[in-house]
Parts: C-alpha cells; sequence; structure tokens
C-alpha cells in the first residue's frame, strides 16, 4: 500500500509538470522574441529534464517503499511539482494581464482606424515638447493637415472608400516623416503632425513635400467603382512654429488652425 501510494505521489507529480510544461508554451507563445522568451524556453528544457528524473525515480524505486519514510522523497517530489505549477500558472496570468493593460493602453491612445497616435495622446504629447523646447531653447513645430473636399469621397464612393483613403494617406505621409515626427490623427480628416527639432523654414519645406507628395499620387486603386484608375487628391496645411508667445498646445494648435483654413481658401 505504501509503494503504491509513494508511485503515485511521483506519477501525479509527473503529470503536474507536464501540465506545467503546457502553461509554459503558452507563456512563450505570448512573448515577443527576446530574453524573456529564451528564459522560458530554457524553463521548458529544465521542466522536461524534471520529468525525466521522476520517470528514472519510478522505474528505479517501483514497490520499493514499505515504511512511511520512504513517503518523503515522493512528497517531495508531489509538492515540488505543484510549486513549479503554480508559479507557472501566476506567470500566465501575470504576462496575459500585461497584454492586456497593454492593449487597452494602446486603445486608449491610438486611433482604431488608423492605427496612429489620438488627439488625446498628441494633445499631452505636444504640452511635453513645448516644456521641453521652452527648457532647453529647441526648436519646435507643428503641421495640422486635411483632406480637401474629403466629403465628396463619402458621399460618391462611400464611407469604407473615405477609410480606405484615410489609412493610404497615413501610410504615405509616414514614409515622408523622419523618425522623430509623430504623426496622429486629430479628428475626422485632420491629421497632426509634431516635429521636434524643426523651425518655421525645415517646417515649410516638409509640408511643401507632404503636399505635392499627395497631390502626385492616386489613392483606390483597388477600388472597383473607380474601375482601377483610383483617384487623385490634395491636402492644405497650416504650420505653426513655437515661441516664448506659444505659451501652451492649444495656442500653438490655435495658430496652425488658423493657417490651415487660410491655406484653404
Amino acid at each position: 500500500m505504501l509503494s503504491l501510494v509513494s508511485s503515485s505521489l511521483v506519477l501525479i507529480g509527473c503529470i503536474i509538470l507536464l501540465v506545467s510544461l503546457a502553461v509554459v508554451r503558452r507563456i512563450t507563445r505570448q512573448l515577443p522574441a527576446g530574453r524573456s522568451c529564451k528564459s522560458w524556453c530554457a524553463m521548458s528544457g529544465l521542466i522536461v529534464l524534471f520529468v525525466v528524473g521522476y520517470l528514472g525515480y519510478l522505474a528505479t524505486f517501483w514497490d520499493q517503499h514499505t515504511a512511511i519514510v520512504d513517503l518523503i522523497v515522493p512528497g517531495i517530489f508531489f509538492f515540488g511539482a505543484c510549486f513549479v505549477w503554480f508559479s507557472t500558472y501566476i506567470a500566465l496570468q501575470t504576462t496575459l494581464d500585461v497584454m492586456r493593460i497593454s492593449d487597452l493602453e494602446h486603445e486608449t491612445l491610438t486611433d482604431p482606424l488608423t492605427g496612429v497616435y489620438n488627439r488625446r495622446f498628441m494633445e499631452q504629447r505636444l504640452a511635453e515638447e513645448i516644456s521641453k523646447a521652452r527648457r532647453y531653447c529647441f526648436q519646435l513645430s507643428i503641421l495640422l493637415f486635411d483632406l480637401d473636399h474629403f466629403k465628396r469621397v463619402n458621399d460618391e464612393q462611400g464611407h469604407q472608400a473615405g477609410d480606405r483613403m484615410l489609412i493610404e494617406i497615413y501610410e504615405l505621409v509616414t514614409d515622408q516623416l523622419r523618425d522623430s515626427d509623430l504623426l496622429s490623427r486629430y479628428g475626422g480628416e485632420e491629421f497632426l503632425v509634431i516635429a521636434s527639432n524643426t523651425g518655421p523654414s525645415e517646417a515649410a519645406l516638409l509640408a511643401e513635400r507632404l503636399r505635392t507628395r499627395v497631390e502626385a499620387n492616386t489613392f483606390l486603386r483597388d477600388h472597383e467603382e473607380l474601375g482601377g484608375k483610383g483617384l487623385r487628391t490634395t491636402i492644405s496645411i497650416g504650420m505653426a512654429s513655437f515661441d516664448d508667445d506659444s505659451s501652451d498646445a492649444e495656442t500653438l494648435i490655435g495658430e496652425a488652425d488658423r493657417n490651415l483654413y487660410q491655406a484653404k481658401d
């Protein structure tokens, strides 16, 4: 009877280790490639070695436990396996919680259609950039642009075509920006670019490059109703640069907004 109990403890511990191995594999599938993922892969190897050790113990000491004291080692094996499972389970739950929080944060800060930053994040980031520019005497400019006659695209081609055009505009503009520039969807068909360490003359060159690039491009080539010919469009851009009179983000955006409407006129 004691022999059966001791062997059962080791065997159940072995099964628990196999379950732990499955949990670790779930963790590695959730993690991006990197040091953490490699560490958990190493953990998988250790668990496999434990399983081999448990099976080796069973094969060696099967039906040889005859006293109560003989249950100590099988008991250690059993509770050791329980500890491994509990540790990996907590790690999995923590990983899923962190990823869930990260996804929620991403949804809070990004536009669901284009995937760029949204207005909430950009206004916060602009305030930080203004503070940095004031403290370290950096140059700072913003570009506020929107699509001309975008309502006509929605009315004539449908809102799905309009959404697709916004995505294509985002992709096109992103290719023209520097790594340090930040692009956001400010609202509707309006986009905002924060160009750090950029003065008025450089910002004007950037604005003109974006304008001509969009004007020269053909959008919605795969839209069936356009017969593969696509659609041309233009953008209007309002620029504003930081100075001591630009006391906050609202003032700077207001100036860019006024310049945008002048550009449209």
